[in-house]
């Protein structure tokens, strides 16, 4: 194949092992990053590439870009990339050194189901809400995307809505025979920045509108005003708890504006989803922990009167009633159902010492 190159071999390869990532440095080996592990790929198998040999995969994974791009004037560029009938690939290029640098992320064909990322059910019933904020946080790599890829897919499959997303960079597909439609958009290619996109989206007929990270101020503002006028709006947030979210959003504003924006957000947040990837116990990859807010009565009394510190209790209460749950909480489900080990749950855990005493251990002293 004429218009085949190294770096398509590399991502070939990448796929085939299960990588999630695919790291090539200019005079580095090449790695993969395997059920959360990174690994070294063996000079033998692959070669160390040189400065002019990263630019030339750069530049292949470029040549059927919108538009003409030097890389020796960029500092960093995200953009996707695709082998027909493989996968999809998020591609970070950065300089490094002076030379350059890339980290690309699988991202399967498939969108994956709720069963498939072993994921409660109480999920199912968040993707249920017509209108509201609902917000998917975690750690970079955390899985966010896609968690709501599977939601969206969901949705689509089940009810005939109008979804509008504004990505960066693209990743996920939805297919075009369901019941509802997905428009994507592409940051920088088909919009020029999540402001717009969400702007652009109030005049776009939708029913559901994904901005891909609430990142600053008007995003969020954007965010909130769209779901106040009967959309269902989905953003990410880099944030590792459901408190943390609340906190990450309310800080991005001016201490004249925090009660306004806790009164709109209690009564427009529907739900939080946190997650972080754990190894599995068996070895056979990684496992998603979560933490659910559901944004019932109490859990809005608490937001609203910046009862932040109360929250987690509130959300350990209502498993029952609405199927919430903390991260120690499913941490503590993990390891009793040998999903996980205790020790990877004991590092991950929100409260360490009470996570001990929840499992009925010993605290060291």
């Amino acid at each position: 194949m004429s218009d085949w190159h190294v770096i398509d071999d590399l991502l070939l390869a990448a796929n085939k092992h299960g990588a999630s990532d695919l790291i090539v440095r200019t005079d580095d080996r090449v790695r993969m990053r395997i059920n959360g592990a990174v690994i070294t790929v063996s000079p033998e198998q692959i070669p160390v590439q040189d400065r002019d040999q990263v630019k030339a995969m750069i530049k292949h994974m470029l040549r059927d870009h919108h538009e003409f791009v030097d890389v020796e004037k960029h500092k960093s560029l995200d953009f996707h990339y695709s082998l027909e009938n493989v996968a999809h690939f998020r591609i970070h290029m950065m300089r490094t050194n002076g030379d350059f640098g890339v980290v690309a992320r699988i991202i399967p064909k498939k969108i994956p189901s709720f069963d498939d990322l072993h994921l409660p059910p109480v999920i199912r019933e968040i993707t249920d809400n017509r209108n509201g904020l609902i917000i998917i946080a975690g750690a970079t790599g955390s899985g966010k995307s896609t968690t709501m890829a599977a939601m969206l897919d969901h949705i689509v499959s089940h009810r005939p809505v109008h979804v509008v997303t504004i990505e960066d960079p693209m990743e996920f597909r939805y297919s075009t025979s369901k019941k509802g439609t997905v428009c994507q958009r592409q940051l920088g290619e088909d919009v020029a920045t999540y402001a717009d996109g969400l702007s652009d989206a109030l005049r776009e007929a939708p029913d559901i509108i994904v901005a891909g990270e609430a990142r600053d101020r008007e995003v969020i503002q954007l965010a909130l005003q769209a779901s106040e006028t009967g959309h269902l709006v989905m953003v990410t947030v880099h944030a590792t708890t459901a408190v943390g979210t609340i906190q990450r959003l309310m800080s991005s504003f001016g201490l004249d504006e925090q009660d306004a924006i806790r009164e709109r957000l209690g009564q427009n947040l529907r739900a939080i989803i946190v997650q972080k990837l754990l190894p599995r116990k068996d070895g056979k990859g990684r496992v998603a922990a979560l933490e659910i807010l559901i944004c019932n009565s109490v859990i809005r009394h608490y937001i609203l009167e910046h009862r932040f510190g109360d929250i987690p209790k509130a959300i350990e209460e209502g498993t029952t009633i609405y199927g919430s749950q903390s991260f120690d909480q499913h941490l503590q489900q993990m390891v009793e159902k040998g999903s996980v080990e205790y020790e990877e749950a004991l590092v991950n855990a929100v409260q360490q010492e009470d996570f001990v005493m929840r499992m009925g251990r010993d605290v060291e002293v």
